[in-house]
């Protein structure tokens, strides 16, 4: 199950996602990711934008294609955008040709509905056309945008290697299920592996004292997952994905050959693990070749996020 379908499954409120954008921006395989299926009830209104609707539990998701303006006539567009919880308004981030274009239908729609809240988000940010999030703030006018119109935050992500999921999980669990933010949200990493997918070598570093047979376990079974991962997404530069084995979560994150497998507990934070991943494989890129005693770098830069 995805992290964004956890996460919603575990509210009692019903909450209702409209995602908006131009043909082929990246809605259906977010979607996917998300829901982790190929099933929609789909429709199509008229010759101006196409419509589907995912319904999982207590999460609805409407998906519009949208052409050169808003099908504001349509009275499900008027249903679905106006009832929605949330807007996410998904841009091609490599489709360059068509930014002034997206800029135009994102300041038409918080002209005509309004809303409280609009997340843009960048697809396809694995690509290496992939504009910058400062590009896109700038492009799509987006600091006008907040300021003057509604709140607008911006995050990128990739369907295809996980990048930004957990950005939006975390947003969408500050924002629209109002969880308290913490300073720091501290996790308690009990271990780590780190795989070279050039020469197939595992380095292993467990950071629990004494630890228990369900963790030896885990990190068994880890190494088999991360094979699988590596493999999966060697034609991409970077990934990230999460899984859980027995008590466990496992925040993989992928850069170039290098793929970090970190064990936290069950409920700890995925971004905050993701961010000490990233730091951790830019450590292990440098010293990787070296007699490096990588459980003592980890001990002495994140004391706190030890288990």
């Amino acid at each position: 199950m995805s992290a964004i379908k956890t996460l919603i499954a575990k509210h009692d409120q019903k909450l209702s996602i409209a995602l908006v954008g131009l043909a082929n921006a990246g809605k259906t395989t977010f979607v996917k990711r998300i829901l982790q299926t190929e099933e929609a009830i789909q429709a199509t209104i008229g010759n101006t934008s196409d419509f589907e609707l995912h319904v999982f539990a207590n999460l609805t998701l409407y998906t519009w294609d949208l052409k050169d303006s808003l099908p504001t006539n349509n009275v499900l567009w008027n249903r679905s955008i106006l009832g929605a919880d949330v807007i996410f308004f998904i841009v091609d981030s490599t489709d360059y040709d068509n930014f002034e274009l997206n800029k135009k239908l994102i300041m038409d729609l918080v002209s005509d509905i309004s809303p409280k809240r609009l997340l843009v988000l960048g697809s396809k940010a694995d690509s290496q056309r992939s504009a910058s999030v400062g590009e896109l703030i700038n492009i799509l006018n987006l600091i006008e945008v907040d300021q003057n119109m509604c709140n607008c935050d911006l995050f990128k992500f990739s369907s295809s290697t996980g990048e930004g999921m957990y950005a939006i999980e975390e947003w969408l669990n500050r924002v629209i299920f109002k969880r308290k933010e913490q300073i720091i949200d501290y996790v308690r990493i009990a271990a780590f592996l780190v795989h070279n997918s050039e020469t197939a070598d595992f380095l292993e570093v467990i950071i629990t004292q004494n630890p228990k047979i369900s963790l030896i376990t885990t990190i068994r079974e880890m190494k088999r997952k991360v094979q699988i991962f590596a493999q999966t997404m060697k034609v991409h530069r970077t990934g990230e994905e999460i899984i859980e084995i027995t008590n466990y979560k496992v925040v993989l994150v992928k850069e170039q050959n290098l793929t970090i497998a970190i064990i936290v507990q069950r409920n700890d934070s995925i971004p905050r693990t993701i961010s000490i991943a990233q730091n951790m494989l830019k450590i292990i890129n440098t010293y990787y070749h070296k007699s490096t005693d990588l459980k003592k770098i980890v001990k002495d830069l994140y004391p706190l996020d030890l288990a």
